[in-house]
């Protein structure tokens, strides 16, 4: 009997190596990593989907035993960093600037010398502000007269479509749907997929150690996407 050959393609099994050591407690995880003279984060998010943000107060949050930086949007935009690439080749903003599009949109980031400290600070950040009207459904996000979350790309961007994809040749595949309706076998359905988000076993995490001899960058962080992270930060430094 032939034994049948797998290529690990689209479809085929793969088995998994890496699970037994990390469900057994043998693997490393992000939290593992400790370093010599080590700062923590802790971020301030936002409680609304949209609004203006009139003013960030750090004054009681520098007040935390333990705080070191809080830094916000505008910190960022005076040293040029305020805006990162995205892979969809468009443009998002590392902390919140002027406004926030969508709930639990990082406003703020808390440097301390531990976790407990910079949890501390960030909910000691007092953050006023000016909540707008909001979309929930896509469709309705398309409408003429639905709110604009961008209105920074009004100029090139004048709806809330974001994203746009298209592979493959155009003009072969009109030719292949215009043969498919002559022969009346075209379907058409629009699908509505909810929102899916996996479990992974840890949760997002990261560390930094940026080595001012060498000018490397080493970083540790929870991927699915290592050489998609490489290039981001490759493209931002």
């Amino acid at each position: 009997m032939a034994t049948e050959i797998f290529q690990h393609g689209l479809g085929e099994p793969y088995k998994r190596k890496e699970d037994a050591r990390f469900i057994h407690g043998e693997g490393n995880y992000v939290d593992d990593v400790q370093l010599k003279g080590m700062l923590y984060g802790d971020i301030v998010r936002s409680p609304y989907a949209h609004a203006l943000i009139k003013n960030i107060d750090i004054s009681e949050a520098m007040k935390v035993p333990g705080v070191v930086a809080v830094i916000t949007g505008k910190d960022l935009d005076a040293a040029g960093l305020a805006w990162m690439p995205t892979l969809s080749g468009d443009t998002e903003a590392v902390l919140a600037l002027d406004r926030v599009h969508f709930q639990m949109q990082e406003v703020a980031f808390v440097v301390a010398t531990s976790r407990y400290a910079a949890a501390d600070g960030a909910a000691a950040v007092d953050v006023e502000y000016e909540p707008l009207p909001v979309v929930v459904d896509p469709k309705k996000a398309l409408d003429p007269d639905a709110p604009l979350l961008r209105p920074d790309k009004k100029d090139k961007q004048p709806t809330n479509q974001i994203y746009h994809w298209e592979t493959g040749e155009r003009t072969e595949t009109d030719a292949d749907f215009a043969e498919a309706e002559a022969s009346g076998v075209v379907v058409k359905q629009d699908m509505f997929i909810p929102r899916i988000h996996p479990a992974p076993i840890e949760t997002c995490g990261c560390v930094a150690d940026y080595n001012k001899t060498t000018g490397k960058l080493t970083v540790w962080l929870t991927s699915q996407a290592p050489h998609a992270h490489r290039t981001l930060f490759a493209i931002v430094a």
